[in-house]
């Protein structure tokens, strides 16, 4: 898939930002060495809500992803970029692995070689046939 078509989609960027808020949650859990029910109580909502959201189970309000991020001592920013802006953007993705935090998710699945990945929707959701993109072009 091209990059312009990349940046155009929906699911992309929805996965970008669930992929941001994990890492962050995850590094905020491993930094002050806590559990998840312990970062549960922390945020006073069930271990499972917090599983459902580190496994990539959720869709939910900007409102709560606000509330997220500031539980977390984060402000979270949102940039807006023009499609010609973006996809002029020489960006490389450093650590595939790094980048796609997602993996774990039982919601998709990746297959990826010669550069190219392959994302497969496992849920049934909006997308509704697998996506390949360059890897390197995915920033």
């Amino acid at each position: 898939m091209k990059r312009e078509k990349l940046i155009k989609s929906k699911g992309y960027n929805v996965a970008k930002i669930q992929n941001e808020l994990f890492r962050q949650l995850t590094e905020y859990i491993e930094k002050k060495g806590i559990t998840r029910s312990q970062f549960a109580k922390e945020l006073g909502v069930s271990k499972g809500y917090v599983s459902q959201i580190l496994n990539g189970d959720f869709d939910f309000k900007l409102s709560k992803l606000v509330e997220l991020s500031l539980a977390i001592g984060k402000v979270p920013e949102i940039n807006f970029k023009s499609f010609e802006e973006k996809t002029t953007e020489k960006k490389t993705v450093k650590s595939f692995e790094r980048k796609i935090y997602f993996l774990h998710s039982n919601n998709y699945s990746f297959h990826s070689s010669n550069h190219i990945i392959e994302i497969r929707n496992n849920w049934g959701g909006e997308v509704k046939e697998n996506s390949k993109y360059e890897y390197a072009s995915m920033n």
